[in-house]
């Protein structure tokens, strides 16, 4: 909400938060009284206690229904992706987690972002944390709140950056309707979405119900070679020619990159007289032309495959259902009751990369199937085996499917004591099934066996493996050409691994608040309660998966369960009122006390200001101690051993192979941050309709979980760390055998800077102007880790990075049954790497991109009305942010900063009866 709050972030024309109901989209209040709520006291997201106004001591912005429409969205994320202090993150390259959207709050991490239904929190949608804001449907939502700022003290855990609380739709009063088509320019990216809602009123319209449906269709998978910017092979490469003093640049970006040790029917990758023989259709050689900087996976130009293109994921194909249910009823005067129920239903599915050998598979010189020209080279050559790189196309693309079913029911009573007390009581229950499927994945155990074959005693190629265990069931594989595979060994060697976790939580909270007593300057507010919340894990897999033997990424078995006992009490002192330089001065105090069954007890407080200097100036500010617990995968994730790490033993200076124990980490603690925010709000009399409001933030996070490397274990057991010699194990003769590098609260995170809000509002012939600017700027992001400060405020790629400037201005015109709306969207420039100095990359400087989204709407009657929008109006591409990777070369500009879609349409309509 504004006026206590600053002005809207939205984009769709800065509302004061102030106004609790905006009568059209973009609506400013410009009169003090704006901020006055006749007759009832309101809670704004961020507090628990009540209020006569909308301001607090944090920036919150509230959006409203009519400003939620003039996005037209088909998603949350839709709604807040243009708000610069949220960053959204869209797991589009992820393989466990696929399309998932979350919100990350200062780019530190989605995980430290609560996200709440009607003031209640949710359970995180995966095991790994976060909740995907595509289990909600935007057609029945009523209000979304954010807070920018630590408030653990009022709703717990995770509430270390901000909140993001969405307000459904339970008082519906008759019924409503939409339906949305959207196409990008290229004729691709198609979406549709479609809801239905109905609410009425029953028992004298004591009772009231509600229900609703919505469902949301993206058929495609979109790639980046799809998009002109996204098809010529850009990638970051090493410079071969590269040395400390040539002057030459150690890295570059460069267009036409290829694959140097793969392709789709093999290429021998071992030095000598059998390098870069090819061999094709029916195992036809040739020499394989390499082109130049020629490294272990990369070349420019060539024969190579170019991956990147083909591969890299711009958005996925998702499919959502959601559905919504709410029955209230008015039992007396001071006693109401409701029970709701909410369904979602999502499923995102995209093609990753092929099982790709990268020059790593062995054939020795007695292989079944070695052409024998080859056989004799390598005898001629004393060669008892070569290295072959192959890109395997025969096993089929690794396919990944996430379904998330998602099941909340809340169930609450609401009553006056007396006195002007009140209470609530809240029950909730959730139910999540998080489903993740990688069809065509291949079984390594297998795979190693079915190339390395011979001949047998009837003269048929056969597994090695089979000489030894006759019924061991192994077919044999041909990896000499293109389709060289045969069906029968693509069934043995492949298969579909699955993850499959049921989450439950039990919520259960008392909150009472009223006024105990009046000072000279108004009622002291006071809310106090109590909650209990119960989660678990169990997390089933395959077979194979529980022994980590597939290629992509899989996880083993795991339960956990984490126990919460907790207890609050936030109070507003009113200090002063209608006298000289205080219209108003209030003080907030809020403290939590919290007690895990996993890492013990621990308190976390706020304390909060509020002066209204007069109508014109008010200052805001709060300062808090914050937390973060654990999720239950960090905890208690099943713990997998890998082989073969090359590290230095610090004791000796001496380089050893050690096996790595990766897993969770049950000894973890919470994560403990401090929050400063402070800002002015201005409403300049000689400016009626103007607003403007800075706030600065500042975030100290320590202790913050992270999974570490084994050499940076072992570093940091030589520097003196208990905790991390106790991860690392000695045989007898004091050599390291194996490196714990589970999760640990081994890292600290900063940032601080501004957000910056400016609003006008004037009547402009026969409608009313509203322009509106809002802003972000990071001064700092840094992470240290090991006493390494790396601070990534304006760079542009990696986990934690953020452009050192955003900002969204809006100019609408809204006049009789038509709103026009144009949204100038600028995200800042910056740096590949923050670190790099100036031979480490060709180029390592990036400018900022602005967008323009243009959108109408236009009420055909009171009850119906056409809508249009074009976001990307000028086809903006974005920064060429090659990565330098194999599986995702060329896609860090899927970031979630920059539009990767280009010009995109939307037409649409809605209907009430």
């Amino acid at each position: 909400m504004m006026a206590s709050v600053g002005l809207l972030a939205m984009g769709s024309g800065a509302l004061a938060a102030e106004v609790q109901a905006a009568p059209d989209v973009g609506a400013v209040a410009a009169d003090t009284a704006a901020d006055k709520v006749p007759g009832q006291d309101i809670v704004v997201t961020g507090s628990r206690i009540a209020r006569s106004t909308f301001d607090t001591p944090m920036p919150v912005t509230s959006l409203d229904e009519k400003q939620l429409q003039a996005k037209a969205p088909t998603s949350v994320v839709d709604l807040l992706r243009d708000m610069p202090a949220l960053r959204p993150n869209r797991n589009n390259g992820s393989a466990t987690d696929v399309g998932a959207s979350t919100f990350n709050i200062r780019s530190l991490g989605a995980t430290r972002t609560l996200v709440l239904i009607d003031g209640q929190r949710t359970m995180n949608s995966s095991p790994t944390g976060g909740f995907d804001l595509n289990l909600l449907p935007p057609a029945l939502i009523k209000r979304l709140e954010i807070v920018t700022g630590g408030a653990s003290s009022v709703y717990g855990s995770d509430a270390v950056t901000g909140v993001v609380n969405v307000f459904l739709d339970g008082k519906l009063k008759g019924g409503k309707a939409d339906a949305q088509y959207g196409i990008s320019g290229e004729g691709d990216a198609r979406t549709f979405s479609a809801s239905l809602a109905y609410g009425t009123g029953f028992a004298e319209d004591r009772g009231h119900i509600v229900a609703a449906v919505s469902y949301f269709n993206r058929p495609d998978i979109l790639y980046q070679g799809a998009r002109d910017w996204g098809s010529n092979g850009l990638t970051l490469i090493p410079n071969q020619s590269y040395t400390t003093s040539n002057g030459q640049f150690r890295q570059l970006i460069v267009p036409d990159v290829r694959l140097s040790s793969m392709t789709y029917g093999g290429v021998i990758t071992s030095s000598g007289a059998l390098k870069n023989i090819q061999f094709g259709v029916n195992g036809a050689q040739s020499q394989f032309v390499q082109g130049t900087n020629v490294s272990s996976i990369w070349m420019q130009g060539g024969e190579g495959l170019m991956l990147q293109p083909n591969f890299a994921v711009l958005t996925p194909s998702s499919k959502r259902y959601n559905g919504y249910a709410r029955a209230s009823y008015d039992f007396s005067p001071s006693l109401t009751g409701h029970v709701d129920v909410l369904f979602a239903r999502s499923e995102q599915r995209q093609t990753n990369n092929y099982n790709y050998n990268n020059g790593d598979i062995t054939i020795k010189a007695d292989n079944a199937f070695l052409p024998a020209n080859i056989r004799a080279l390598m005898l001629a050559n004393s060669m008892a085996s070569f290295t072959l790189g192959r890109l395997n196309p025969e096993l089929g693309l690794n396919d990944n499917t996430t379904k998330n079913t998602y099941i909340r029911t809340s169930s609450g009573l609401n009553g006056e004591i007396g006195g002007g007390w009140s209470w609530d009581a809240n029950f909730n229950y959730t139910h999540a099934v998080y489903d993740n499927q990688s069809l065509h994945n291949r079984n390594n155990a297998r795979w190693t066996q079915a190339l390395d074959t011979v001949i047998g005693t009837n003269g048929q190629p056969i597994c090695r493996s089979t000489l030894a265990d006759p019924t061991n069931g192994c077919v044999p594989v041909n990896p000499f050409g293109v389709n060289t595979v045969s069906a029968q060994a693509v069934d043995w060697v492949t298969g579909t691994s699955w993850i499959r976790a049921y989450s439950n939580q039990v919520d259960v909270n008392l909150n009472i608040k009223g006024s105990p007593l009046s000072t000279w300057a108004g009622e002291v507010q006071t809310a106090f309660g109590a909650e209990y919340r119960r989660e678990t894990v169990d997390l089933k897999s395959d077979p194979v998966s529980a022994i980590n033997g597939w290629r992509q990424a899989s996880s083993a078995p795991y339960q956990g369960a984490v126990n919460v006992k907790e207890t609050y009490l936030e109070v507003g002192v009113p200090l002063a009122k209608d006298v000289p330089f205080a219209r108003d001065l209030q003080l907030d105090l809020a403290g939590r006390y919290v007690d895990y069954s996993t890492s013990g007890g621990t308190g976390v407080w706020k304390v909060g200001l509020n002066w209204n200097v007069n109508d014109q100036i008010r200052f805001r500010g709060t300062y808090s101690r914050d937390f973060r617990a654990p999720t239950i995968n960090e905890l208690f994730a099943a713990a997998t051993v890998r082989q073969g790490n090359g590290v230095i033993d610090r004791t000796t200076n001496q380089s050893v192979v050690v096996a790595t124990l990766s897993g969770g980490n049950a000894a973890l603690k919470p994560e403990s941050a401090h929050t400063l925010t402070f800002g002015v709000v201005l409403r300049p009399d000689f400016l009626r309709g103007f607003q403007f409001s800075v706030d600065a933030f500042d975030i100290n996070l320590t202790g913050a979980i992270t999974a570490l490397i084994a050499q940076e274990v072992i570093d940091r057991c030589f520097a003196g760390s208990a905790v991390f010699c106790a991860g690392v194990q000695r045989n007898s003769a004091g050599t390291i055998t194996q490196v714990q590098v589970t999760t640990f609260n081994a890292q600290q995170l900063k940032t601080r800077g501004l957000d910056i809000e400016a609003s006008y509002r004037t009547a402009l012939g026969d409608g009313d102007l509203t322009l509106s600017t809002v802003a972000t700027y990071v001064d700092r992001l840094t992470t240290i880790s090991n006493g390494v400060v790396t601070d990534t405020a304006g760079q542009l790629t990696g986990t934690n990075a953020t452009p050192k400037w955003r900002a969204a201005t809006t100019v609408s015109y809204h006049q009789g049954p038509v709103l026009l709306r144009l949204l100038g969207n600028f995200v800042g420039g910056g740096k590949y790497d923050n670190s790099y100095g100036p031979l480490d990359l060709d180029k390592n400087s990036y400018a900022g991109r602005y967008y323009l989204d243009l959108s109408a709407t236009i009420d055909i009657t009171p009850k119906l009305q056409l809508f249009a929008k074009v976001e990307n109006l000028t086809n903006v591409a974005p920064p060429l942010l090659a990565e330098s990777t194999i599986v995702r070369a060329g896609a860090a500009n899927a970031s979630g900063f920059y539009d990767t879609i280009g010009r995109n349409f939307g037409v649409g309509i809605r209907a009430r009866w």
